[in-house]
């Protein structure tokens, strides 16, 4: 009975994580803010790619493993400094693949001591579902047939195009973000019998740089609230007997904070409400930074699940070149 009931819920927990979220979950989301929010793209001055895996809830078959890579950097148009970015992301939940490929252009203004910037992405997007892969006696039972309209027995692969929008605000100490993605609610046709609904999603991104007496220290508190819809709902009035269609969502809160020494290596904890509880470890070694998080969970998937591991790897490349800086090298031999 216990095996099944662990069935059961990671069953569960696969499925609404496909449908409600179809956006990846990221513990070290405070890096990965390009893929919540195009209005990211050149927030720095520097040449950044990053590439990141999830491997999530440990433990249970057919959980999300989640492939991330995104880049960005500014660039000089008509007199301005605007940014561009690409993101690629791949997310395999048991027998669905999700797949996009984006680009991300986001129009800068300097207002005060802060940047204004608004950014657009447009991109394509894929979902496969492998029925080839569904064994026939898995399904060959008293209350399933072996032919079923509703369980595609070959692979079918829909696709479309996927757009999102995003403002921030930001200044070296601070920054601040609303986006949303999937706005066009794209619909992806699989094969001729099935249609799955991309819900949009939409995020509040925020974080802060505190520096502390001790001026090897620095706190970095962060901040990610998500919210997806998931469907219509109807409510019917039992007086006046009208329907109403409501739009049913779900809120998400992640917080964390860092501890930075050095400016080179960190420390932290973050929280998921009603999900997990989070462990980041990572540093910066020239013009690599790397990270760790691990996800304890703190709901019911904990009957089935160790945790989730989050690693990635970011390249900053520096490409300021402002004017008024001199080669400082004294031979033509190594320029």
């Amino acid at each position: 009975m216990k095996r099944l009931f662990f069935i059961i819920i990671a069953g569960l927990s696969v499925a609404f994580t496909a449908v409600a979220q179809y956006d990846a979950q990221l513990s070290n989301y405070w890096t990965a803010t390009g893929y919540f929010n195009p209005a990211n793209a050149g927030r720095s001055e520097n040449l950044e790619t990053m590439v990141l895996y999830r491997q999530q809830w440990l433990g249970i078959d057919g959980a999300p493993g989640t492939t991330l890579i995104t880049a960005d950097m500014p660039l000089s148009l008509l007199g301005r400094t605007h940014g561009v970015g690409a993101v690629l992301f791949s997310e395999r939940i048991g027998l669905f693949e999700h797949s996009i490929v984006s680009g991300q252009f986001a129009y800068k203004k300097n207002r005060g001591k802060g940047t204004f910037s608004a950014g657009l992405q447009i991109g394509y997007i894929a979902e496969t579902f492998k029925g080839s892969k569904i064994d026939p006696k898995d399904i060959n039972d008293d209350y399933h047939q072996l032919v079923d309209a509703g369980i595609p027995t070959s692979d079918v692969t829909g696709s479309g195009i996927d757009a999102a929008f995003g403002l921030m605000f930001y200044k070296p100490e601070w920054y601040v973000g609303l986006s949303a993605t999937h706005l066009l609610g794209p619909k992806l046709i699989l094969g001729e019998n099935y249609v799955m609904e991309i819900p949009r999603a939409y995020y509040l991104t925020a974080g802060y740089n505190i520096q502390l007496k001790n001026p090897l220290l620095e706190l970095r508190p962060s901040l990610l609230v998500k919210t997806t819809e998931m469907g219509p709902a109807v409510k019917g009035d039992s007086i006046t007997g009208d329907v109403v269609k409501a739009m049913m969502t779900m809120t998400q809160l992640d917080l964390s904070v860092r501890m930075i020494y050095n400016k080179t290596y960190w420390g932290g904890f973050g929280w998921r409400k009603g999900d997990a509880a989070v462990l980041m470890l990572g540093g910066k070694f020239s013009m690599v930074e790397a990270g760790y998080a691990y996800d304890f969970p703190i709901s019911t998937i904990l009957k089935g699940s160790t945790g989730s591991h989050e690693i990635f790897l970011k390249f900053v490349v520096n490409l300021d070149k402002k004017k008024g800086k001199k080669n400082k090298h004294k031979s033509i031999r190594i320029l």
